[in-house]
């Protein structure tokens, strides 16, 4: 690979970094204007995802800058004009020394490439055959993380041409596992993501089969992507399969949230009658979140009764 694309990688790289520590310094410092009905985590989650969002937003507008080392192209246009081999080298060449990942110019190059079959074949074969925990990966000398990071390209490659192959063997892989990192599980649930159409009926099949288990583990992910896809075009289906993750879910926390989210305010009565059936057994954390979440979807909480008495002296 060319010192002159190193060089300018490494100057996107330490440039993105700048950027970003800058906004979350920025964010920091609008923690004293928190909302009251919202605690610290929750807000704070909260700023740092418009930090990353605006130094994403900043990153795509240096990689259509003109760039001297590239010859006054920018690296949207420099990268689709390099071939496939060369393409490969630097999208695993940013995936091992960037700090930030693959640069979105590098990924659109490559699912763009005119060598389609040979694309598709690496970039499946390179989720096919990595680590998705530390363990799996087995070498102390490498940063699991880092390591990641083309795996993440590739499923962000695949997403971008539309490719859902891995599809069914990427749901039955994540099943597998009690827990994964957190930055696995988000690569896998934007390739998920990616295919509604085909993994809506999927994801529901999955959670069908597991209800009688209490929905635990990697179906509290897929509860999570079906609701956030759902969010995009919302139907009856996946509202009827969160209204069952509600009954069927062990920690059902995470059906209340997910209800809220997805924000059909026909889950209201549900909620409403859960709380009244169970006063004498219910858990504080999990009736606060049905109380929110009704609020949420424009419920009236005045008929309900309060086991703990505190409900709304606490969101006051």
């Amino acid at each position: 690979m060319k010192e002159e694309i190193k060089e300018v990688l490494a100057r996107y790289d330490q440039l993105v970094k700048l950027v970003l520590d800058q906004k979350i310094d920025e964010f920091a410092d609008k923690m004293d204007e928190r909302p009251p009905e919202e605690d610290d985590v929750t807000y704070e989650t909260y700023l740092q995802r418009i930090a990353m969002n605006e130094t994403e937003e900043q990153s795509r507008l240096m990689e259509a800058q003109p760039n001297d080392l590239l010859g006054g192209m920018s690296m949207n246009d420099y990268f689709k004009t390099l071939p496939w081999e060369e393409l490969k080298e630097v999208l695993e060449y940013s995936a091992l020394e960037l700090d930030r990942g693959v640069p979105d110019s590098v990924i659109n190059a490559v699912s763009s490439s005119s060598d389609k079959e040979q694309v598709v074949s690496y970039a499946q074969q390179v989720v096919k055959d990595a680590a998705w925990t530390d363990e799996e990966l087995g070498n102390e000398d490498s940063l699991f993380e880092m390591e990641f990071q083309k795996v993440k390209a590739c499923f962000k490659v695949l997403s971008a041409m539309n490719e859902s192959g891995l599809l069914v063997p990427t749901l039955e892989r994540f099943m597998s596992y009690d827990k994964i990192p957190d930055f696995v599980a988000d690569s896998v649930a934007e390739y998920i993501e990616a295919f509604p159409d085909e993994s809506i009926p999927l994801i529901i099949d999955i959670l069908n089969e597991h209800k009688e288990d209490g929905l635990t583990g990697p179906c509290e992910d897929l509860v999570i992507m079906l609701t956030r896809i759902g969010k995009e075009d919302q139907c009856d289906e996946i509202y009827n399969a969160l209204r069952s993750a509600f009954r069927y879910m062990s920690n059902k926390i995470y059906a209340v949230i997910c209800l809220a989210d997805y924000g059909d305010d026909r889950a209201v009565p549900m909620l409403k009658s859960y709380i009244n059936r169970n006063q004498s057994t219910i858990d504080r954390d999990l009736f606060y979140e049905i109380m929110s979440a009704v609020q949420a979807l424009g419920g009236d909480i005045s008929d309900i009764s309060d086991p703990f008495g505190d409900f709304q002296k606490k969101f006051k």
